[in-house]
């Protein structure tokens, strides 16, 4: 990212040095063009100079022919030669004659009278260019001179010979300066500043006329053409700048610098929206891939692993074992969900710390790990390590200021022997893991050949009950509930009952378990639901409106989606909702999952009434009771199995009853088989009982018929 930024920098400073280039280019084409034009105008001002120099010296080259043709001259005939020489624009100030370099005759005489007679040789400054010209035999000229009578001057000295080459003298234009400028326009260009300036040989300054601050500017510059030295012309703008950086210049900068930021900020958005697009998919990518809680691959991290290593081929061999806590519902229960975190962290830092770099450990579920043992010398190395495993997570953890033991069951699958796909890999291990449950917990379980029997028999109790209810092989019987109030029958009970296209029966115990395991409870629940309501139109309609009692499984009470259908399924029937009651096992109330609540709360809700069935056989649950809205318990057969005989039962039954008349929770009493249970239930005041001793379980006719014979 810190490159990134830097490289957005750098094109930062180039785009504003861009602008800032762009801008100044084309203040400089504006300056330049400007400077064009005032060159243009220096040159047509040194034309203008120049004429006017040179019709100066051409009075002189007149003057010179004129002497030798006739070198004695008087100062009459001179006045009328000069008369005819020189026109009214001319900048010639006088024009002096210096036989024998001695000045004789000057034109105009009166303001120059001072003039006559001086002698050039008197004079090293003017006898300088005098001897030059003398020299050269050709026009000179020099200054600015300063003249004897006053002023400043330019003068052309041009030098006479005579035929014989000897020397007549030599003759002076003195070309005014002032005048010089105006006729050649340079007094009347106010649009610059100008100055006039002559160099030497050497380049040192001789003299400078006009603006002479201008040599310090920016100017323009031209060299005039004249024989002594170097003259230099010059303009500058009056401003001291040929082009002010206005409102296009300012407009250029502003908007390249807000171009510049724009495109700056659009990298920086780029850059740092693909950044954080690369770090949410890196997150999302951790996310698939790691567990949450525990920062360990997750379930579809190990399939990927353990795919890639089944791929491999046979020679590979490895260990899965399937590592499942016991009793972590109760600490999620009774310290909360936080603690129930802490400890699967503890828990994955144990494992991380009994494992090797090139094992795989990952957490696929809730309270479910599952390890990967690769390369291992023999089974005696995993059943070490499995119970290394156990040992270790056996030992107390601090959370929260408490010290909780758990235990852990572990199912071990071996690849190739327990399968060669990942996904039987897995299923086998799990079915061992819930055999080392079986087996008493803390301890782990190697899959063979027996529980390959029992997943291939279930395997084949699963499709054979799928055939069975396209079969119509299932059917339901209603076993009777009496009221002890009111002596006569006012439910009955659903139970399923298979019965295969061979005549066998099929014990709920074997194909229940078969159907939770595999997903199948919900098409049989719907089943028991939608047959329980149509036989209950029939006994309503026989003239008995009782209630029927429905089992439902843990696994149905997953989604509200299917609590609706229920309710649809009643309504469709014509049934009224309170006469529906749905069984729950006492295990659901200890799972504690808010939204099987949520699912029971709506149901209770909508009228359907709730029992908990088998009460008191797994859990000591009487605080559930009071979070969960019960209608009935029903306690389970094993409290009247010794009774009224064992007085430790008389009294468990006892306190049960008490317990529930508190909470206004009536009570059925499953189970009863003999007089002396039924006469004890009575003397205890229990609200329902069923059993045997009352009826077995019935088929709608039969049912039926007994209704009639009990009311009545």
């Amino acid at each position: 990212m810190k490159r990134y930024l830097f490289v957005i920098f750098i094109s930062f400073c180039v785009l504003v040095t861009g602008v800032i280039w762009f801008a100044e280019n084309q203040h400089s084409q504006v300056v330049e063009s400007r400077k064009r034009v005032a060159t243009e105008r220096l040159g047509k001002l040194r034309a203008a100079l120049e004429g006017q120099i040179n019709s100066s010296l051409a009075t002189a080259r007149a003057l010179q022919a004129e002497i030798k043709l006739s070198p004695d001259i008087s100062s009459e005939r001179y006045r009328l030669l000069m008369q005819e020489l020189i026109s009214g624009d001319a900048p010639i100030r006088h024009v002096a004659l210096a036989p024998n370099l001695i000045i004789e005759f000057v034109y105009p005489l009166a303001p120059n009278k001072a003039a006559l007679g001086f002698d050039y040789r008197t004079s090293p400054a003017q006898f300088e260019s005098v001897r030059e010209a003398i020299q050269k035999k050709q026009i000179v000229v020099d200054g600015p001179v300063n003249l004897i009578q006053g002023g400043w001057a330019l003068i052309a000295r041009a030098p006479v010979f005579m035929n014989d080459n000897k020397l007549w003298g030599t003759i002076a234009v003195v070309i005014d300066i002032g005048d010089l400028l105006a006729s050649s326009g340079l007094d009347s260009v106010d649009d610059y500043l100008f100055a006039l300036k002559r160099e030497d040989a050497n380049g040192d300054h001789l003299f400078d006329f006009g603006d002479v601050s201008i040599w310090n500017e920016d100017y323009v510059a031209i060299d005039v053409a004249v024989s002594t030295g170097k003259w230099i012309l010059a303009l500058a703008p009056k401003n001291t700048v040929w082009a002010g950086r206005g409102n296009i210049y300012w407009i250029i900068i502003v908007a390249g610098l807000l171009l510049s930021f724009l495109m700056t900020a659009f990298m920086y958005n780029l850059v740092t929206t693909q950044s954080r697009l690369r770090s949410a998919l890196v997150t999302i990518d951790h996310q698939a891939h790691f567990d949450s809680i525990t920062d360990l691959p997750n379930r579809r991290a190990f399939v990927d692993y353990l795919n890639q290593l089944t791929q491999k081929g046979r020679e590979q061999h490895f260990a899965i074992l399937f590592i499942d806590l016991d009793h972590f519902k109760e600490v999620n229960d009774n310290l909360g969900h936080d603690a129930g975190d802490e400890l699967l962290v503890s828990v994955s830092d144990r494992l991380r710390n009994q494992l090797r770099g090139s094992d795989f450990i990952a957490r696929i579920g809730g309270d479910e790990f599952v390890v990967v043992i690769n390369r291992f010398t023999s089974h005696q190395v995993v059943n070490d390590l499995a119970g290394q495993i156990n040992r270790q997570l056996s030992e107390p953890f601090n959370l929260r200021q408490n010290q909780i033991q758990t235990t852990c069951s572990i199912g071990i699958a071996l690849y190739p022997d327990d399968g060669i796909k990942a996904s039987e890999l897995l299923k086998n291990a799990d079915l061992a893991m819930y055999a080392a449950k079986t087996a008493g917990r803390r301890t782990h379980y190697f899959f063979n050949d027996e529980l390959r029997e029992q997943t291939e028999r279930q395997n084949a109790i699963h499709k054979r009950m799928r055939e069975g209810l396209k079969q119509h092989e299932f059917s339901l019987v209603y076993q009777p509930i009496i009221d002890f109030s009111s002596g006569k029958i006012s439910k009955c009970e659903a139970l399923l009952r298979w019965k295969d296209a061979d005549g066998n029966m099929i014990s709920p115990a074997e194909f229940i378990p078969v159907a939770e395991r595999t997903g199948l409870i919900h098409e049989l629940g719907q089943f028991v639901l939608e047959q329980a309501c149509v036989d209950w139109a029939v006994v309503h309609k026989s003239g008995y409106p009782i209630e029927v009692s429905i089992n439902r499984s843990e696994r149905e009470l997953n989604d509200m989606e299917s609590a609706k259908r229920w309710l649809s399924c009643i309504s469709q029937h014509g049934i009224p909702n309170t006469s529906i009651t749905f069984e729950i096992t006492e295990s659901l109330l200890m799972s504690n999952k808010q939204r099987q609540l949520q699912i029971l709360h709506y149901l209770r809700s909508q009228g359907v009434q709730l029992a908990i069935d088998d009460f008191g056989t797994g859990y000591s649950s009487i605080n559930y009771l009071q979070r969960y809205p019960v209608d009935y318990i029903k306690i389970d057969r094993s409290f009247l199995h010794q009774a009224p005989q064992n007085k430790v039962q008389v009294a468990l039954l006892d306190a049960l009853l008490q317990v529930a008349r508190a909470l206004d929770i009536n009570v059925i009493a499953e189970g009863v088989e003999t007089r002396q249970q039924w006469e004890l239930l009575q003397q205890q005041r229990c609200d329902f009982a069923q059993g045997y001793f009352i009826s077995e379980p019935l088929p709608l006719n039969e049912l039926l018929k007994f209704l009639k014979d009990w009311q009545f």
